[in-house]
């Protein structure tokens, strides 16, 4: 046994302090840094030597001090992966959330401008119409009108159209940002698996890698996972966006579908920001998704029917002008330009319903056929009449409703839909936070608990300190005073 084993022991009591210090000091540092996660000095005893004739005097072998074995993370990876995956909902239910309020605000109902309330003046001027048949006023009211419930319904359409290219702007955005992500964990892994090499972990850098798929989570879902050579991967439904070093691309081709960039595919996310997007630009009704196109297809079911069935009954009746020609009232004339005989899903008629240009011309205001019966005008108000109960007519290109009962249940729908979006939204908010608490609960520095270690390794490194101190008087002792006369 060595003279100087307590000199040795005492020394490795100061290091292996004085390195807990530095680490608690770490800890202090980044507490307020997002994605850092707590790490502890992991110490194990020396075991005495076994080699022979190591033992003191006594037989008896003593250990060696304290070693540093490491500075580990504290995690829990069942933690991570639960915030991970509330994290995707979230971020689905918040895209949809916001787009469906940007519709309503787009529908504005109830308001003054909304459609409910223009297709209430238009049908109120026919009103005034059949009180008064022959008023080239009240008959340029209707027209006015007309153009006013035209016009709402092609802004409605267009500002539609634009949230839905706003939306692809913002997918095109999304994957960018997912390209990204993947190429800089890709390098983070490089990087650790370089650092890992030595033998060490590279605590700090996982913290960074962490952060980023914490990030990647929200925008679409993923899984990850590290094999035992230290292989971190991440994927998306199956299809790997990152394994070690490589990283996978995706881009948006001319029809709006996202792909690998290597393998041509289709990228299918079922979850995150990515899918609500997707959701909100392509969803129909299918299955239930109600996105922007289920919105403008029921417009263009609104505005077809709506026009098809107003001129119906608008072609049968007759204006105040008269056929030079033939010198009789003109009749057979429409309200508006919308003339398919069949409904057309791939045509936008929102879009284009305007009022005729037979009713938008000079002498157009004579055309508004008012009446039945040729022979009774100008005073005959009974095809006015005939097109003020269309608004109570069930129509079946309508779902066999009224135009106000279609519009209200539109109306009614959306709402719905918007309302379950915010509720999922608020308690997916709450189910993240309540998984982060968890979460920092066990990741996150305490301040209170490494005020306590730093008092603790403080008063472990004076006592070595002082070990030393002792150590040296003894050999003074030895060297210097005995034998001393």
């Amino acid at each position: 046994m060595s003279t100087f084993q307590g000199l040795e022991i005492a020394k490795t009591g100061l290091f292996a302090s004085q390195q807990a210090l530095n680490l608690t000091g770490h800890n202090i540092s980044n507490a307020n840094t997002p994605g850092y996660t707590r790490q502890v000095i992991d110490l194990s005893a020396i075991a005495p030597p076994t080699t022979y004739g190591m033992a003191d005097q006594w037989g008896k072998a003593i250990g060696g001090g304290v070693n540093v074995d490491g500075y580990r993370q504290i995690r829990d990876q069942f933690l991570d992966q639960q915030y991970r995956r509330e994290n995707t909902t979230l971020g689905e239910w918040e895209t949809k959330s916001d787009t469906l309020s940007a519709i309503e605000g787009i529908l504005n109902e109830p308001s003054d401008t909304g459609i409910t309330t223009v297709l209430d003046n238009f049908f109120n001027s026919l009103q005034d119409l059949s009180k008064n048949p022959e008023s080239l006023e009240v008959r340029a009211e209707v027209r006015e009108n007309g153009i006013s419930l035209t016009d709402t319904i092609n802004t409605i359409y267009q500002h539609l159209d634009d949230q839905e290219n706003q939306i692809n702007s913002t997918i095109q955005s999304r994957v960018q940002e997912i390209n990204s992500y993947a190429e800089q964990i890709s390098k983070l892994n490089n990087e650790i698996y370089r650092f890992e090499l030595t033998g060490q972990t590279a605590n700090d850098l996982r913290d960074q890698r962490n952060l980023l798929v914490d990030k990647l989570s929200e925008i679409v879902n993923i899984n990850t996972y590290e094999d035992s050579n230290k292989n971190f991967r991440v994927d998306i439904s199956g299809q790997a966006l990152v394994d070690g070093n490589n990283a996978y691309t995706m881009s948006i081709d001319n029809t709006g579908t996202i792909k690998w960039d290597l393998a041509g595919t289709p990228v299918n996310p079922t979850g995150g920001i990515l899918k609500g997007l997707l959701d909100m630009r392509d969803g129909d009704g299918t299955n239930g998704v109600k996105g922007i196109p289920y919105y403008k297809q029921q417009l263009n079911q609104f505005a077809y029917n709506l026009a098809t069935v107003f001129n119906a009954q608008h072609s049968k009746g007759y204006g105040l002008e008269i056929d030079s020609s033939t010198g009789t009232y003109i009749t057979n004339v429409n309200f508006f330009n919308i003339t398919d005989s069949t409904y057309d899903p791939t045509v936008e008629y929102a879009k284009n319903i305007q009022v005729s240009s037979d009713i938008l011309a000079d002498d157009g205001l004579q055309k508004i056929a008012a009446a039945s019966d040729p022979n009774s005008l100008p005073g005959d108000n009974t095809n006015v009449l005939n097109l003020i109960a269309l608004r109570d007519t069930k129509i079946s290109g309508l779902n066999n409703g009224t135009l106000d009962d279609f519009i209200s249940s539109l109306i009614s729908n959306l709402g719905v839909d918007a309302q379950q979006a915010n509720q999922m939204q608020t308690n997916q908010s709450t189910m993240v936070k309540q998984v982060d608490y968890n979460r920092q609960s066990v990741s996150g520095v305490s301040l209170d608990e490494e005020m306590t270690n730093m008092l603790k390794y403080q008063k472990s490194y004076e006592a070595s300190a002082r070990m030393i101190t002792v150590m040296d008087e003894l050999l003074d002792t030895l060297i210097n005073k005995m034998g001393v006369t």
